[in-house]
């Protein structure tokens, strides 16, 4: 007698539909959990930057714009930051020592991140009306042109150093939230369940990962 070979077959057809469903709703979990994790780390973050800085978190709002979230093909949210100057005026104070508009500055910024200019000190400077703002000036050389401007940490500083406050802040929260969202969204995935997405900031809309989370700064 011959060799009998024997099979064992699994008649998947009638299992498309839910490998379908499931993949479709695991994308919308990591969508989710990708954009939720963002935005509750920039949410955190902003406070934080305010209290480094110095300053009122109104006053860099502009350069702190809501996430742009994901979408099918890039399952990433980004949180551009632009650049914001903010003088030192408003982080220190300005003493007139020899006229009103002349004297010595002591201000900090960087108050969470430490360094040297957390405590700022300034023996000449004075103060100029440039374009309806008060600005700290310092006098680099003789001549009328050869002055420098003064200024606070600006929010993307404290963001781009590896070491800042706002950064750290950044990565941890991204890092606590992401774990937490996947595991609540990638488990209704799995269990057949439909995962809704956000398609704006904390705003419920229609219907790769820790990684995909950046925070990048506007040239």
């Amino acid at each position: 007698m011959g060799d009998i070979g024997l099979k064992v077959e699994f008649d998947t057809r009638e299992f498309e539909h839910v490998l379908d469903l499931a993949s479709r709703e695991t994308r919308n979990a990591l969508r989710r959990s990708v954009d939720r994790a963002a935005r509750t780390a920039r949410r955190e973050t902003i406070p934080v930057m305010a209290a480094d800085i110095g300053v009122s978190k109104s006053v860099f709002g502009k350069a702190v714009p809501p996430v742009k979230g994901s979408t099918q093909n890039n399952l990433s949210a980004t949180w551009t930051i632009s650049k914001a100057r903010i003088s030192a005026l408003k982080v220190g104070k300005f003493q007139p020592v020899l006229s009103p508009l002349r004297g010595s500055y002591a201000g900090s910024t960087f108050r969470l991140t430490g360094g040297g200019s957390s405590s700022l000190r300034i023996g000449k400077s004075f103060v100029m009306n440039v374009g309806g703002n008060s600005l700290l000036m310092v006098r680099q050389g003789r001549g009328r042109s050869n002055v420098k401007s003064i200024y606070a940490e600006m929010p993307r500083t404290g963001m781009e150093q590896t070491d800042g406050a706002p950064r750290l802040k950044w990565q941890s929260v991204a890092e606590r939230e992401l774990a937490k969202e996947i595991a609540a969204n990638v488990g209704v995935a799995l269990s057949g369940g439909t995962v809704p997405t956000l398609t704006s900031e904390g705003q419920p809309g229609p219907s790769d990962a820790l990684q995909a989370l950046r925070g990048s700064a506007a040239a």
